[in-house]
């Protein structure tokens, strides 16, 4: 077996969960004030339940989870979750979507996700979870095949059996058994005494009558296709349940015993057994959707029993969806690749769809998430899943009336039982610990900063890492797909107080399958904040405006004793080949960042001078950083832009560098690129134009940002009263096709932004009467003063006097035909995007289309835009700070 590092767990000991959730500090409404889990004083660890990196421990029910009054009920080896979400809706840059129409919006993103990331029919995927160590996958090979000999014996004695068997030799068929199946275990019985171990204490009476219960719950599924009609999924819930406990009671009987020692790198076996609520809402969900059954691990040596109470997301392992039905699936057109999902039937598309949708949840609520693993059974075929930041594949048809679909699926879950951790979807380098109190917290391993060029870790460079504490996190990873960014707060494990607090960055970056650094010129995050680092030691000025890289590089994982590169292609493998066509050249990678200042977001600003001042050093930062680094940021958004406060004075910083890219390579770059955050996006992001990317579309993001907060309120009073208003700005978050059209007809004249300005916030009088007024100038901290600074900036982006007559405006010019944006409202805006429409990516146009939006893509023009709009907000800022 292989080897692991000494756990320091005693043996028999119990976890406890937290007293409550760890909530973000950002959250809280003194920003200054932090919530912690952490004990009151330091206390050195002396157990770690998360069993990531340590023997897997048997959880206390009741310690882990106030979710069951049944004592009997299966200990839990999941923690509680780390964050606290709030409904999803309730987040700014949902603002303006009820709860139906984000529904909408996810449902339809599933859709399309189903279509264009999913490959299936690969039956290879099924090997994923087989044990590294190789005495361990000859034992659940072992395991699986006396598994199966158990239950083709049952169904060989079974009445339905031998009916089953002569209507298909009455229709010229042979029946489906498996050959030599018997009850005899001798041959795992000699394996496990070759290992040293022996089977669980329990009579073969007991074992026989608990096996033979299960076996008559779940019969009628495996006979399924001896039945007449069409079934309803909820009649197939508990035939499913009781098949994994009838799993379950074996796994637990021939491995109950399996213990490895403290010094051994591998988890002790684990069983997987349902929750006993189906088609419930879990907790943790920030929506109304409703999951068919979920699969928890708990020890082997626990109960096996169905886990009875509420769900919860954060320490579900899979979640699986059921249909009644399930239509013809053809084969796959070579034997290396799968299927499109255009030869899925409609009910095995909707399994999948509902899949993803549950899929988000599960990232969102556990911190550790790396991966996931799903099931979808439509009537008596099943389908594995495996869903990374790359995209999902999905194995073939198990069917469960047949002995080879059985066999298949059973030694899915005896791998599953048997795994690495890390092969279930889970990172060991977060882990859920206790104290010498009981008292729960997390920890976190960030590797240390390499010696290797521009900061980026070379092939052969050493892997260290230093641990810190979480005490706060602030972003959930709330996508299926993607970079799965996790944001924490947290410190140095051994350090008190707030003594050396980070921000911790967690996310899967872009990068090439087959290089660190991105083909199209990206370097990574790690390397632009390391250029960036450098440039503040040489203008200290900018000291604080951007974020100081303490530690930070690729995270690796100890894969049967070799330390791999946590990236997709390592998760996958040679199945790499089967991600859809966009990500055949590409795989996401694995990597966290430390940083500092730790700063608070926008939502605890408590006026618009406040809000004015952290946008003109978020500006000034970010011309810094494009004039000295060549870096553009490309995604501004109330996310990414942060502030400090010490004492009475207010600091601004932008943050999130994982989408920029060197400037000059973008020049370069061929093709179109779409980058950023819907509402904030603009109107060439939007529309994919074929041209660079410049600081005029970061430019444009700041002012479609401050629209955003003026209409939907600066503090968090402010948004209270906001939180059901109708607006127009609904478009900018619905569809893009509608956040171009509204963009558009809104800054093609004063006159149509003032519409668009009508729906700002208005502060009661009381309030009003406390602020700052207007001065000649228009410098104030008001609401009205907010939209003189809005109109102004939209004159030197859309309107500015200095740059060439064809860089003006928001309209679109094919030959000497003028679509204009500027007169009308909705109705016209129709006419704009008929016309952006010409110029979109594909479309042939005769003549070359010139339009403004692309004629402000210039170096030059772009540079002084930038250079106007900065100078603005600067002044801005320079008169409220004088007058405080």
């Amino acid at each position: 077996m292989a080897r692991k590092a000494k756990s320091t767990k005693p043996a028999g000991a119990t976890s406890k969960a937290p007293k409550k959730r760890l909530h973000s500090e950002l959250e809280n409404d003194d920003p200054n004030q932090q919530q912690t889990i952490l004990p009151p004083e330091p206390c050195t660890p002396t157990k770690q339940t998360g069993g990531r990196s340590g023997a897997e421990v048997e959880y206390s029910a009741k310690k882990t989870r106030k979710r069951t009054s049944a004592p009997t009920t299966a200990p839990a080896l999941r923690s509680p979750g780390l964050l606290s979400r709030s409904s999803h809706a309730n987040t700014l840059s949902s603002r303006g979507l009820p709860p139906k129409a984000q529904k909408v919006i996810r449902e339809n993103e599933a859709d399309h996700q189903v279509e264009n990331m999913l490959c299936a029919n690969i039956p290879e995927i099924l090997q994923q979870a087989r044990p590294h160590d190789e005495a361990r996958s000859e034992l659940a090979v072992a395991t699986s095949e006396r598994i199966c000999a158990d239950l083709e014996w049952r169904i060989s004695k079974d009445p339905n059996q031998r009916v089953l068997r002569l209507r298909k030799r009455a229709k010229g068929k042979q029946p489906d058994t498996a050959t030599g199946a018997t009850n005899d275990d001798s041959k795992l019985a000699a394996l496990l005494n070759s290992m040293g171990i022996a089977a669980a204490n329990e009579s073969s009476a007991e074992l026989e009558g608990k096996l033979a219960a299960e076996f008559s719950e779940f019969q009628p599924w495996v006979f399924l296709s001896a039945s007449s009609g069409k079934q309803n999924e909820r009649q197939s819930y508990p035939w499913i349940q009781h098949f994994h406990l009838y799993i379950a009671h074996l796994v637990r009987h021939y491995l109950g015993s399996v213990q490895y020692g403290e010094n051994s790198a591998t988890a002790s076996p684990r069983l997987l057994l349902p929750y006993k609520r189906t088609d419930t809402k879990y907790k943790g969900s920030d929506d109304d959707t409703r999951a068919d059954i979920g699969l928890v691990s708990r020890s082997v040596g626990a109960n096996v029993a169905m886990v009875d109470g509420s769900a919860y997301y954060n320490e579900v392992f899979a979640v699986t969806e059921v249909k009644a039905s399930s239509g013809p699936l053809r084969a796959a057109s070579t034997a290396d690749s799968g299927i499109d999902t255009s030869q899925l039937d409609g009910d095995t598309k909707q399994a999948f769809k509902q899949l993803f949708l549950y899929s988000r949840q599960v990232f969102a609520e556990q911190p550790d998430r790396r991966f996931m693993w799903g099931i979808t059974i439509c009537d008596n075929h099943i389908r594995a899943c495996i869903l990374t930041s790359s995209g999902a594949l999905a194995s073939h048809e198990m069917d469960i009336t047949t002995a080879k679909g059985r066999c298949d699926y059973i030694q899915l879950l005896v791998n599953w039982c048997l795994c690495d951790w890390h092969q279930l979807g889970f990172d060991p380098s977060v882990r859920y610990c206790e104290d010498e109190r009981g008292n729960g917290y997390w920890e976190i391993d960030v590797p240390q900063m390499a010696t290797g060029d521009a900061g980026m870790e070379s092939a052969g460079s050493r892997y260290e890492t230093q641990t810190y504490t979480i005490t706060g996190a602030s972003v959930a990873a709330d996508h299926l797909f993607g970079r799965h960014t996790r944001c924490f707060v947290a410190m140095p494990k051994q350090s008190t107080g707030n003594q050396g607090k980070v921000l911790i960055k967690d996310s899967w970056s872009y990068l090439g399958r087959h290089q660190v650094q991105e083909r199209s010129g990206e370097l990574g995050e790690i390397a632009f904040l390391t250029k960036i680092n450098q440039m503040v030691d040489e203008h200290p000025e900018f000291a604080g405006t951007v974020p100081r890289l303490e530690d930070g590089g690729i995270v690796r994982l100890d894969v049967n004793g070799h330390l791999a590169i946590d990236s997709v292609e390592t998760v996958l493998g040679d199945l790499c080949r089967h991600l859809p066509k966009h990500s055949s050249d590409y795989a996401y990678t694995h990597v966290r960042l430390a940083m500092t200042p730790v700063g608070t977001r926008l939502r605890e600003l408590r006026s618009v001078a406040e809000l004015v001042v952290v946008i003109s050093d978020a500006l000034q930062a970010h011309k810094a950083v494009l004039d000295h680094c060549q870096i553009l940021h490309r995604d501004i958004s109330e996310n990414n832009i942060m502030f400090t406060r010490s004492g009475n004075n207010i600091h601004g910083m932008l943050i999130d560098f994982d989408n920029a890219v060197d400037a000059n390579a973008a020049r370069n770059r061929s093709g179109p690129v779409c980058t950023g955050t819907l509402p904030f996006m603009s109107v060439n992001n939007l529309r994919k134009a074929k041209v660079a990317r410049t600081a005029v579309d970061d430019m444009e993001s700041i002012l479609y940002l401050l629209i955003w907060l003026g209409v939907w309120g600066i503090t968090t009073e402010h948004r209270k009263q906001t939180h059901d208003k109708e607006t127009q700005l609904i478009e900018w978050n619905m569809d893009v096709g509608m956040a171009i059209r509204n963009k558009c007809y809104a800054m093609s004249s004063k006159s149509n932004l003032d519409i668009l300005l009508s729906e700002f916030y208005t502060p009661p009088m009381s309030e009003l009467g406390s602020t700052l007024q207007a001065e000649d100038n228009g410098i104030v901290t008001d609401y009205k003063a907010l939209k003189h600074i809005i109109e102004a900036m939209r004159k030197m982006i859309f309107d500015n006097p200095n740059v060439p007559g064809n860089a003006k405006g928001t309209t679109i010019r094919v030959g000497n035909t003028k679509a204009p944006a500027e007169t009308g409202h909705h109705d016209n805006a129709n006419t704009v995007m008929q016309a952006i429409e010409l110029i979109l990516p594909g479309k042939e146009n005769k003549p070359e289309p010139v339009d403004s939006f692309e004629e402000r893509a210039d170096l030059e023009i772009a540079r002084r835009i930038h250079e106007d709009v900065v100078r603005l907000l600067r002044a801005c800022a320079d008169q409220i700070r004088s007058m405080s």
